[in-house]
Protein backbone atom coordinates (compact mmCIF):
# COMPACT_ATOMS: atom_id res chain seq x y z
CA UNK A 1 0.00 0.00 0.00
CA UNK A 2 1.53 3.22 -0.64
CA UNK A 3 1.76 5.53 1.92
CA UNK A 4 0.31 9.41 1.31
CA UNK A 5 3.29 12.12 0.98
CA UNK A 6 2.27 14.31 3.87
CA UNK A 7 2.11 18.75 3.11
CA UNK A 8 0.56 20.95 5.64
CA UNK A 9 -2.18 21.98 3.69
CA UNK A 10 -2.78 25.00 6.26
CA UNK A 11 1.50 26.39 6.16
CA UNK A 12 0.89 25.99 2.12
CA UNK A 13 -2.29 28.15 2.11
CA UNK A 14 -0.75 30.76 4.48
CA UNK A 15 2.30 30.67 2.23
CA UNK A 16 0.47 31.39 -0.86
CA UNK A 17 -1.74 34.03 0.33
CA UNK A 18 0.98 35.90 2.36
CA UNK A 19 0.49 38.55 -0.47
CA UNK A 20 -1.85 39.84 -3.36
CA UNK A 21 -1.22 38.71 -6.89
CA UNK A 22 -2.72 40.73 -9.60
CA UNK A 23 -2.69 39.41 -13.18
CA UNK A 24 0.58 40.33 -14.68
CA UNK A 25 2.42 40.01 -11.35
CA UNK A 26 1.61 35.88 -11.20
CA UNK A 27 5.89 35.45 -11.52
CA UNK A 28 6.61 36.73 -8.00
CA UNK A 29 4.26 33.77 -7.06
CA UNK A 30 6.55 31.21 -8.81
CA UNK A 31 9.24 31.11 -6.09
CA UNK A 32 6.58 28.92 -3.98
CA UNK A 33 5.91 27.00 -6.42
CA UNK A 34 7.36 23.62 -7.49
CA UNK A 35 10.30 24.72 -9.40
CA UNK A 36 10.17 21.80 -12.30
CA UNK A 37 6.97 23.09 -13.64
CA UNK A 38 6.60 23.66 -17.25
CA UNK A 39 5.88 27.16 -18.86
CA UNK A 40 3.79 26.84 -22.27
CA UNK A 41 3.91 29.77 -24.88
CA UNK A 42 1.71 31.76 -23.33
CA UNK A 43 3.08 31.93 -19.14
CA UNK A 44 1.23 29.47 -17.70
CA UNK A 45 2.37 26.55 -15.85
CA UNK A 46 1.72 22.83 -16.00
CA UNK A 47 3.04 19.23 -15.56
CA UNK A 48 2.20 15.79 -16.11
CA UNK A 49 1.93 13.27 -14.27
CA UNK A 50 1.38 9.12 -15.39
CA UNK A 51 -1.64 8.55 -17.48
CA UNK A 52 -4.91 10.34 -17.09
CA UNK A 53 -7.88 11.60 -19.01
CA UNK A 54 -8.21 14.78 -16.62
CA UNK A 55 -6.81 18.16 -16.78
CA UNK A 56 -6.98 19.79 -13.51
CA UNK A 57 -6.66 23.78 -13.17
CA UNK A 58 -6.27 26.13 -10.53
CA UNK A 59 -5.45 30.30 -11.62
CA UNK A 60 -2.60 31.84 -9.84
CA UNK A 61 -3.95 35.75 -10.21
CA UNK A 62 -5.68 37.16 -7.49
CA UNK A 63 -9.30 39.88 -7.60
CA UNK A 64 -7.18 43.01 -7.09
CA UNK A 65 -5.26 45.59 -8.46
CA UNK A 66 -2.97 46.16 -5.43
CA UNK A 67 -0.06 43.94 -5.02
CA UNK A 68 0.50 44.14 -1.41
CA UNK A 69 1.04 42.29 1.93
CA UNK A 70 -1.80 40.15 3.81
CA UNK A 71 -1.86 40.24 7.04
CA UNK A 72 -3.63 37.11 8.51
CA UNK A 73 -6.52 36.41 10.81
CA UNK A 74 -7.01 32.88 12.14
CA UNK A 75 -10.03 32.54 13.92
CA UNK A 76 -10.49 28.70 14.91
CA UNK A 77 -10.92 26.57 10.90
CA UNK A 78 -11.54 30.41 9.30
CA UNK A 79 -8.19 32.54 7.87
CA UNK A 80 -9.11 35.35 7.00
CA UNK A 81 -7.43 39.07 6.97
CA UNK A 82 -7.36 42.12 9.04
CA UNK A 83 -9.90 43.74 6.77
CA UNK A 84 -7.31 45.85 4.47
CA UNK A 85 -6.64 43.50 1.60
CA UNK A 86 -8.48 40.50 0.07
CA UNK A 87 -7.10 36.74 1.46
CA UNK A 88 -6.65 35.52 -2.01
CA UNK A 89 -8.13 32.25 -1.24
CA UNK A 90 -9.92 32.60 -4.90
CA UNK A 91 -7.48 30.62 -6.16
CA UNK A 92 -4.89 30.04 -3.72
CA UNK A 93 -7.03 26.85 -2.40
CA UNK A 94 -7.15 25.27 -5.33
CA UNK A 95 -3.49 26.09 -6.14
CA UNK A 96 -2.65 24.26 -2.90
CA UNK A 97 -4.68 21.24 -3.51
CA UNK A 98 -3.04 20.63 -6.92
CA UNK A 99 0.40 20.98 -5.10
CA UNK A 100 -0.62 18.20 -2.86
CA UNK A 101 -1.61 16.21 -5.88
CA UNK A 102 0.96 17.02 -7.61
CA UNK A 103 3.43 15.82 -4.59
CA UNK A 104 1.62 12.69 -4.41
CA UNK A 105 1.98 12.13 -8.20
CA UNK A 106 -1.91 11.82 -8.87
CA UNK A 107 -1.65 11.20 -11.92
CA UNK A 108 -3.19 14.05 -14.67
CA UNK A 109 -2.24 17.08 -16.58
CA UNK A 110 -1.78 20.16 -13.93
CA UNK A 111 -2.66 23.86 -15.65
CA UNK A 112 -2.11 26.90 -13.31
CA UNK A 113 -3.39 29.76 -15.55
CA UNK A 114 -2.57 33.22 -15.30
CA UNK A 115 -5.33 36.07 -15.47
CA UNK A 116 -8.05 34.01 -14.23
CA UNK A 117 -10.00 37.38 -12.92
CA UNK A 118 -9.37 39.74 -15.39
CA UNK A 119 -10.95 37.30 -18.32
CA UNK A 120 -9.38 34.09 -18.29
CA UNK A 121 -6.95 35.31 -20.15
CA UNK A 122 -4.11 32.44 -19.93
CA UNK A 123 -6.98 29.37 -20.20
CA UNK A 124 -8.16 31.06 -23.13
CA UNK A 125 -5.12 31.08 -24.97
CA UNK A 126 -4.65 27.68 -24.26
CA UNK A 127 -8.35 26.60 -25.71
CA UNK A 128 -7.90 28.44 -28.40
CA UNK A 129 -4.57 26.23 -29.21
CA UNK A 130 -7.18 22.78 -28.16
CA UNK A 131 -9.71 23.67 -30.69
CA UNK A 132 -6.62 23.38 -33.24
CA UNK A 133 -4.50 20.77 -31.22
CA UNK A 134 -6.98 18.60 -29.60
CA UNK A 135 -5.31 16.32 -27.05
CA UNK A 136 -6.76 13.16 -27.80
CA UNK A 137 -6.16 11.22 -24.45
CA UNK A 138 -8.00 14.68 -22.26
CA UNK A 139 -11.57 13.78 -21.82
CA UNK A 140 -12.32 16.13 -17.78
CA UNK A 141 -11.38 19.62 -17.16
CA UNK A 142 -11.68 19.91 -13.90
CA UNK A 143 -11.07 23.23 -11.60
CA UNK A 144 -11.08 23.84 -8.32
CA UNK A 145 -11.94 27.33 -7.85
CA UNK A 146 -15.65 27.68 -6.26
CA UNK A 147 -17.15 29.33 -3.05
CA UNK A 148 -18.56 27.10 -0.58
CA UNK A 149 -18.41 23.39 0.32
CA UNK A 150 -21.06 21.20 -1.96
CA UNK A 151 -20.67 22.31 -5.15
CA UNK A 152 -19.47 20.56 -8.62
CA UNK A 153 -20.94 22.87 -11.00
CA UNK A 154 -23.08 21.24 -13.97
CA UNK A 155 -23.87 24.78 -16.00
CA UNK A 156 -21.51 27.59 -15.79
CA UNK A 157 -22.13 30.63 -17.87
CA UNK A 158 -26.03 29.09 -18.19
CA UNK A 159 -24.36 26.74 -20.72
CA UNK A 160 -23.57 23.09 -19.55
CA UNK A 161 -20.36 22.25 -19.14
CA UNK A 162 -20.67 18.27 -17.82
CA UNK A 163 -23.02 16.00 -17.42
CA UNK A 164 -24.98 15.49 -14.47
CA UNK A 165 -24.02 11.39 -14.52
CA UNK A 166 -20.55 12.85 -14.13
CA UNK A 167 -21.19 15.50 -11.23
CA UNK A 168 -23.01 13.21 -9.28
CA UNK A 169 -20.58 10.31 -9.58
CA UNK A 170 -18.09 12.83 -8.54
CA UNK A 171 -20.01 14.06 -5.47
CA UNK A 172 -20.63 10.27 -4.50
CA UNK A 173 -16.56 9.45 -4.48
CA UNK A 174 -15.79 12.52 -2.76
CA UNK A 175 -18.50 12.34 0.21
CA UNK A 176 -17.72 8.68 0.27
CA UNK A 177 -14.00 9.45 1.29
CA UNK A 178 -15.19 12.39 3.57
CA UNK A 179 -18.07 11.19 5.98
CA UNK A 180 -18.86 15.77 6.37
CA UNK A 181 -19.01 16.32 3.16
CA UNK A 182 -22.31 16.88 1.04
CA UNK A 183 -21.35 17.50 -2.42
CA UNK A 184 -23.88 17.50 -5.33
CA UNK A 185 -24.49 18.94 -8.73
CA UNK A 186 -24.82 22.78 -8.82
CA UNK A 187 -26.36 24.39 -11.89
CA UNK A 188 -25.89 27.73 -10.85
CA UNK A 189 -22.10 27.96 -11.81
CA UNK A 190 -20.61 31.95 -13.27
CA UNK A 191 -17.32 31.43 -14.60
CA UNK A 192 -14.00 29.76 -14.37
CA UNK A 193 -11.04 28.68 -16.61
CA UNK A 194 -12.33 25.16 -17.06
CA UNK A 195 -15.39 27.12 -19.14
CA UNK A 196 -13.05 27.93 -21.86
CA UNK A 197 -12.68 23.80 -22.82
CA UNK A 198 -16.43 22.67 -22.84
CA UNK A 199 -16.78 23.16 -26.57
CA UNK A 200 -13.44 21.32 -26.79
CA UNK A 201 -13.52 18.62 -24.13
CA UNK A 202 -16.92 16.23 -22.82
CA UNK A 203 -16.94 17.13 -18.84
CA UNK A 204 -15.32 20.13 -17.54
CA UNK A 205 -16.43 21.63 -13.92
CA UNK A 206 -15.87 23.42 -10.68
CA UNK A 207 -15.29 22.03 -7.34
CA UNK A 208 -16.06 24.14 -4.13
CA UNK A 209 -12.76 24.38 -2.37
CA UNK A 210 -14.18 26.09 0.91
CA UNK A 211 -13.87 29.57 0.47
CA UNK A 212 -16.35 32.85 0.84
CA UNK A 213 -17.17 36.08 0.12
CA UNK A 214 -14.56 36.25 -2.66
CA UNK A 215 -13.30 39.78 -4.11
CA UNK A 216 -14.51 41.39 -0.72
CA UNK A 217 -11.83 42.42 2.00
CA UNK A 218 -14.29 40.03 4.13
CA UNK A 219 -13.08 36.48 2.16
CA UNK A 220 -12.43 33.87 4.03
CA UNK A 221 -11.45 30.46 4.17
CA UNK A 222 -12.57 27.25 5.68
CA UNK A 223 -9.21 25.15 5.99
CA UNK A 224 -10.72 22.62 7.75
CA UNK A 225 -12.76 21.59 4.75
CA UNK A 226 -9.60 22.55 2.55
CA UNK A 227 -7.77 20.12 4.18
CA UNK A 228 -10.18 17.06 4.13
CA UNK A 229 -10.82 18.15 0.38
CA UNK A 230 -6.84 17.93 -0.55
CA UNK A 231 -7.15 14.55 1.19
CA UNK A 232 -10.08 13.19 -0.31
CA UNK A 233 -8.71 14.00 -3.74
CA UNK A 234 -6.47 11.72 -3.17
CA UNK A 235 -8.28 9.04 -3.03
CA UNK A 236 -11.04 9.57 -5.78
CA UNK A 237 -10.60 7.23 -9.15
CA UNK A 238 -10.37 10.44 -11.56
CA UNK A 239 -10.03 7.66 -14.18
CA UNK A 240 -13.62 6.02 -13.90
CA UNK A 241 -15.83 9.22 -13.89
CA UNK A 242 -18.00 8.53 -16.64
CA UNK A 243 -17.92 10.53 -19.59
CA UNK A 244 -21.21 11.31 -20.82
CA UNK A 245 -21.74 14.91 -22.17
CA UNK A 246 -21.09 15.42 -26.28
CA UNK A 247 -19.17 19.17 -26.44
CA UNK A 248 -20.58 19.23 -29.63
CA UNK A 249 -24.11 20.00 -28.18
CA UNK A 250 -24.97 22.84 -26.69
CA UNK A 251 -27.48 22.95 -23.81
CA UNK A 252 -28.68 26.06 -21.38
CA UNK A 253 -30.19 26.04 -18.64
CA UNK A 254 -33.61 27.47 -18.19
CA UNK A 255 -33.56 29.94 -15.81
CA UNK A 256 -32.07 32.34 -17.85
CA UNK A 257 -30.10 35.31 -16.23
CA UNK A 258 -30.35 33.94 -12.60
CA UNK A 259 -28.27 30.74 -13.36
CA UNK A 260 -25.79 32.33 -14.80
CA UNK A 261 -25.43 34.86 -12.12
CA UNK A 262 -26.61 32.62 -8.89
CA UNK A 263 -24.70 31.09 -6.14
CA UNK A 264 -21.82 33.40 -6.23
CA UNK A 265 -20.91 36.59 -4.78
CA UNK A 266 -20.06 38.65 -7.83
CA UNK A 267 -21.63 39.72 -11.38
CA UNK A 268 -19.61 39.01 -14.27
CA UNK A 269 -19.42 40.10 -17.63
CA UNK A 270 -15.86 40.14 -18.78
CA UNK A 271 -15.25 36.83 -19.88
CA UNK A 272 -16.25 34.61 -23.35
CA UNK A 273 -20.11 35.89 -22.65
CA UNK A 274 -19.19 39.18 -23.60
CA UNK A 275 -16.03 38.00 -25.82
CA UNK A 276 -17.62 38.91 -29.18
CA UNK A 277 -18.25 42.44 -27.89
CA UNK A 278 -15.27 43.26 -26.31
CA UNK A 279 -13.69 41.90 -29.39
CA UNK A 280 -15.25 44.11 -31.29
CA UNK A 281 -14.12 47.00 -29.56
CA UNK A 282 -10.35 47.26 -28.82
CA UNK A 283 -10.05 50.28 -27.24
CA UNK A 284 -12.20 49.82 -23.86
CA UNK A 285 -10.84 50.86 -20.92
CA UNK A 286 -11.35 49.12 -17.63
CA UNK A 287 -11.48 50.86 -13.90
CA UNK A 288 -11.45 49.31 -10.56
CA UNK A 289 -12.58 51.17 -7.51
CA UNK A 290 -13.20 50.33 -3.79
CA UNK A 291 -16.79 49.73 -3.38
CA UNK A 292 -17.05 50.90 -0.07
CA UNK A 293 -20.93 51.12 0.61
CA UNK A 294 -20.98 47.20 0.00
CA UNK A 295 -16.68 46.27 1.13
CA UNK A 296 -16.05 45.21 -2.41
CA UNK A 297 -13.49 45.79 -4.90
CA UNK A 298 -15.31 46.37 -7.80
CA UNK A 299 -14.78 46.91 -11.81
CA UNK A 300 -16.13 48.37 -14.67
CA UNK A 301 -15.62 48.55 -18.64
CA UNK A 302 -16.26 50.96 -20.58
CA UNK A 303 -15.62 51.59 -24.43
CA UNK A 304 -14.84 54.24 -26.67
CA UNK A 305 -17.97 56.28 -26.40
CA UNK A 306 -18.81 55.79 -22.99
CA UNK A 307 -21.11 53.17 -23.16
CA UNK A 308 -20.84 50.15 -20.03
CA UNK A 309 -20.08 46.68 -21.74
CA UNK A 310 -19.00 44.79 -18.49
CA UNK A 311 -19.64 45.05 -14.70
CA UNK A 312 -17.96 43.16 -12.05
CA UNK A 313 -19.92 44.28 -8.68
CA UNK A 314 -20.91 42.90 -5.34
CA UNK A 315 -23.59 40.28 -4.87
CA UNK A 316 -25.64 43.06 -2.71
CA UNK A 317 -25.33 45.80 -5.05
CA UNK A 318 -26.66 43.73 -7.87
CA UNK A 319 -29.78 42.77 -5.70
CA UNK A 320 -30.18 46.42 -5.14
CA UNK A 321 -29.97 47.68 -8.60
CA UNK A 322 -32.23 45.88 -9.85
CA UNK A 323 -34.81 46.29 -7.07
CA UNK A 324 -34.51 49.56 -8.43
CA UNK A 325 -34.94 48.70 -11.62
CA UNK A 326 -38.04 47.05 -11.15
CA UNK A 327 -39.13 49.64 -8.90
CA UNK A 328 -38.56 52.17 -11.42
CA UNK A 329 -40.33 50.12 -14.45
CA UNK A 330 -43.60 49.82 -11.95
CA UNK A 331 -43.89 53.30 -11.77
CA UNK A 332 -43.99 53.91 -15.23
CA UNK A 333 -46.57 51.62 -15.57
CA UNK A 334 -45.24 49.29 -18.26
CA UNK A 335 -47.14 46.13 -18.91
CA UNK A 336 -44.82 43.66 -18.86
CA UNK A 337 -44.41 39.66 -18.51
CA UNK A 338 -41.21 39.32 -17.15
CA UNK A 339 -37.59 41.02 -17.23
CA UNK A 340 -33.80 40.48 -16.04
CA UNK A 341 -31.45 42.22 -15.34
CA UNK A 342 -27.75 41.08 -15.84
CA UNK A 343 -25.59 44.12 -14.78
CA UNK A 344 -24.94 45.50 -18.28
CA UNK A 345 -28.48 45.16 -20.25
CA UNK A 346 -32.16 45.34 -19.14
CA UNK A 347 -34.24 43.04 -20.97
CA UNK A 348 -38.30 43.42 -20.97
CA UNK A 349 -40.25 40.28 -22.11
CA UNK A 350 -44.44 41.06 -23.41
CA UNK A 351 -47.04 38.57 -23.56
CA UNK A 352 -47.23 39.36 -27.03
CA UNK A 353 -43.89 38.04 -27.91
CA UNK A 354 -41.89 41.98 -28.14
CA UNK A 355 -38.73 41.99 -26.17
CA UNK A 356 -37.17 45.62 -25.96
CA UNK A 357 -34.02 46.41 -23.92
CA UNK A 358 -32.04 48.92 -22.19
CA UNK A 359 -28.44 49.79 -21.60
CA UNK A 360 -27.14 50.63 -18.21
CA UNK A 361 -25.96 53.78 -19.63
CA UNK A 362 -30.09 54.63 -20.99
CA UNK A 363 -30.96 53.75 -17.37
CA UNK A 364 -28.63 55.93 -15.15
CA UNK A 365 -30.80 59.80 -16.67
CA UNK A 366 -33.51 57.84 -14.60
CA UNK A 367 -31.64 56.07 -12.07
CA UNK A 368 -28.31 57.78 -11.18
CA UNK A 369 -26.50 54.98 -8.64
CA UNK A 370 -25.74 52.77 -11.63
CA UNK A 371 -22.98 55.53 -12.96
CA UNK A 372 -20.21 53.26 -11.33
CA UNK A 373 -18.03 55.54 -13.12
CA UNK A 374 -19.24 58.73 -11.38
CA UNK A 375 -18.80 56.56 -7.88
CA UNK A 376 -15.47 55.72 -8.73
CA UNK A 377 -14.56 59.52 -9.23
CA UNK A 378 -15.81 59.95 -5.99
CA UNK A 379 -13.51 56.94 -4.43
CA UNK A 380 -10.52 57.57 -6.18
CA UNK A 381 -8.92 59.55 -3.38
CA UNK A 382 -9.56 56.89 -0.74
CA UNK A 383 -8.60 54.09 -2.95
CA UNK A 384 -5.05 55.67 -3.18
CA UNK A 385 -4.32 53.67 -0.03
CA UNK A 386 -6.11 50.32 -0.40
CA UNK A 387 -6.55 49.17 -4.21
CA UNK A 388 -5.96 51.43 -6.81
CA UNK A 389 -7.93 53.20 -9.28
CA UNK A 390 -6.52 52.72 -13.10
CA UNK A 391 -6.75 51.98 -16.24
CA UNK A 392 -6.36 48.13 -17.11
CA UNK A 393 -4.26 47.20 -20.38
CA UNK A 394 -6.02 43.24 -19.75
CA UNK A 395 -9.20 43.89 -21.98
CA UNK A 396 -6.88 43.93 -24.77
CA UNK A 397 -6.58 40.22 -24.63
CA UNK A 398 -10.00 39.65 -24.07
Amino acid sequence: MIKNVKMNIKETFLKLTSRTYPHNTEHELFDLLPQDLDMDEFGNLFTKIGESDVMFTSHLDTATSANTKVNHVIEGNIIKTDGKSILGADDKAGVTIMLYMIKNKIPGLYYFFLGEEVGCVGSKKLSQKHKVEKLPHINKVISFDRRSLDSVITFQASSRCCSDKFALALAEQLNKFETTFKYDKDPTGVYTDSAQFTQIYPECTNISVGYYSEHTFSERQDIDHLTKLAEACLKVDWNSLPVERDPASVEYSYDGWGSYYGGRNSRYSTCDWYSESVKSKPTETKKYFHDTKYNYVSSFTLNDKGIYTAVDISNIRFDDEREDIYDFIHQIEVEYQTMTWNGVTLKVFYSDGRTTEATRNDLIEYLPSLDLAKLGEEREADLSNVCGYMDSDYIGDL
